[in-house]
């Protein structure tokens, strides 16, 4: 159990690497790539303008008035300039075919370039074809197919496109790519694949707004760094903000950790994360899992709380722990060991608060609150604690346990202790011990010795070897020591000033084979795990 919380520091486990998103920040730039030349000034359309050519021929065959024009070829539409090595000019329909080395230019900051265009001065829209190019000072598309409808004002590329940012280091390859100019929204889908040198993004569709810099996730999304990895199938990242959304099936992982939830949401500039509905952070090492249906993480402090059907799985070789309360909350203490190297420790503590219950096949607890110290690897139980071991029941104002090697090595029960274990199931008897402390020891998960400190009191039904009782053994000392072998009895011994009698089995009355304090509270153990969530 001492590796429980062990591995819980989410600052580094969920949130380090994976939330480095701002080099998306550079698909705004793309927005060059599909309003180049065809950017509209006013609705009205104007004449594609011959600035030059070689060789200005007419050709019938094509009809319209086609003008075929031959080497060092240039157009004007607008505020553009095409440069190709030969083209057919429709002045009737206001139209062109280029060919050969196409180039289109705007302004001294973006060149185009493919092996064919077909524009339309009209209808508005642009077809190129064949190895295209587009380059800017920061941004090169590279694709096969590029149109533009800026009738329906979108622009989009298919059959496959590579962009490459030089200021991000960063490369998005899609099969289609669109851009809608009114919405200032821009959508990549098929095999979307962002490569950067930090992380890497595979999803189906990535959907990136220019005016509230936000990008979007949808379908199937991985986001793999060095350090960990995310899984969703929706979500979005706010480059402006810093803030970041995933859902449906979003899943965190590291080397030895999954993260899941329904809706994970995270603040970059605060610190501040949040796993709602079906959370769990699972330790896959040491097979632990802590979730909820409502977790917080407070990375600047170091810090985890979780809420809503909080509950701890601990899986053994042969076993599994379950532990539940209202609040788990998981704090931090960092402690400089070296002033001059400023090393520190890191100092961790669990706390659940309100109805604490726990189920193990071999044992049981409540208390109304639980403290995990990992300094000295024990844990605290606090206000009317009750802990079941195979028959034992053990109670006392406060108790705690000690681990070693991942098991449970003494109890201490300070303060009234008390042990019930029945002696009969078909008789109400029950044998009892009773002092100011108790320690017990633990062996293959069972007690084997236990040490009674201060006002010691046993009452035991004995039995001969037949298993016939064959008396009651009431005895009272200062200290006493006990030693048990398969959770019965096998040997008791008082330290200082004994008294000891043993009465026949139908001689002492009810109230005689009853210590003091006696309260035996077997409706309140969890016999099973959904009795752990139970008032």
């Amino acid at each position: 159990m001492k590796m429980l919380f062990k591995y819980l520091s989410l600052t580094s486990l969920i949130f380090k690497g994976c939330f480095s998103f701002v080099g998306l920040r550079y698909v705004l730039n793309i927005v060059a790539i599909f309003i180049f030349i065809f950017e509209a000034k006013s609705q009205k359309s104007s004449q594609i303008e011959i600035i030059n050519a070689n060789t200005l021929e007419f050709d019938q065959s094509l009809g319209n008035n086609a003008k075929r024009l031959i080497g060092n070829v240039q157009f004007k539409h607008d505020n553009a300039l095409m440069f190709c090595d030969s083209a057919y000019f429709y002045s009737e329909s206001n139209s062109m075919d280029a060919f050969g080395s196409v180039r289109i230019t705007q302004g001294d900051s973006l060149q185009l370039f493919g092996d064919s265009l077909n524009y339309n001065g009209t209808t508005k829209k642009a077809i190129l074809r064949g190895n295209i190019k587009l380059i800017n000072p920061d941004i090169v598309l590279t694709t096969t197919f590029l149109d533009y409808d800026r009738t329906q004002n979108v622009a989009y590329y298919f059959g496959g496109g590579n962009i490459t940012s030089k200021k991000e280091n960063n490369t998005l390859n899609s099969k289609q790519g669109y851009y809608y100019p009114d919405s200032q929204s821009f959508f990549f889908k098929n095999d979307v694949v962002l490569v950067n040198p930090d992380y890497t993004i595979h999803c189906d569709t990535m959907q990136y707004n220019s005016t509230s810099k936000i990008t979007y996730f949808y379908g199937p999304t991985t986001i793999n760094s060095k350090e960990n990895s995310i899984y969703c199938e929706n979500g979005w990242f706010n480059t402006k903000a810093n803030t970041s959304k995933f859902y449906k099936n979003a899943r965190f992982y590291t080397d030895s950790r999954i993260i899941k939830g329904d809706t994970l949401n995270f603040n970059q500039n605060s610190g501040f994360g949040e796993i709602m509905n079906n959370g769990s952070i699972h330790d896959t090492v040491e097979n632990i899992i802590l979730g909820g249906n409502l977790i917080h993480v407070f990375q600047k402090i170091d810090s985890v709380m979780i809420t809503q059907n909080a509950l701890m799985t601990r899986f053994f070789d042969d076993d599994t722990l379950f532990l539940h309360a209202d609040t788990f909350k998981l704090s931090s203490q960092f402690l400089v060991k070296d002033s001059i190297f400023n090393r520190k420790d890191t100092i961790r503590t669990l706390f659940a608060y309100n109805r604490v219950k726990f189920y193990k096949s071999d044992m049981q607890g409540k208390s109304d609150s639980l403290m995990y110290k990992f300094a000295d690897s024990t844990i605290h139980f606090y206000n009317e604690p009750i802990i079941w071991s195979q028959e034992n029941q053990m109670t006392a104002d406060f108790i705690y346990l000690t681990m070693k090697n991942k098991q449970i090595h003494t109890i201490h029960l300070n303060q009234n202790a008390f042990v019930i274990s029945k002696a009969d199931s078909l008789f109400e008897h029950f044998n009892q011990i009773k002092g100011d402390s108790m320690v017990g020891y633990f062996a293959y998960n069972k007690i084997h010795k236990i040490d009674v400190v201060e006002n010691a009191e046993t009452i035991y039904y004995g039995k001969d070897n037949e298993g016939k009782y064959i008396g009651v053994n009431k005895a009272h000392g200062n200290n006493m020591l006990i030693f048990l072998e398969n959770n019965q009895l096998s040997s008791l011994t008082f330290i200082k000033d004994p008294e000891a009698t043993l009465y026949p089995i139908k001689e002492p009355s009810p109230k005689d084979v009853k210590l003091k304090g006696f309260n035996w509270k077997i409706s309140q153990r969890p016999l099973c795990v959904d009795d752990i969530f139970k008032n």
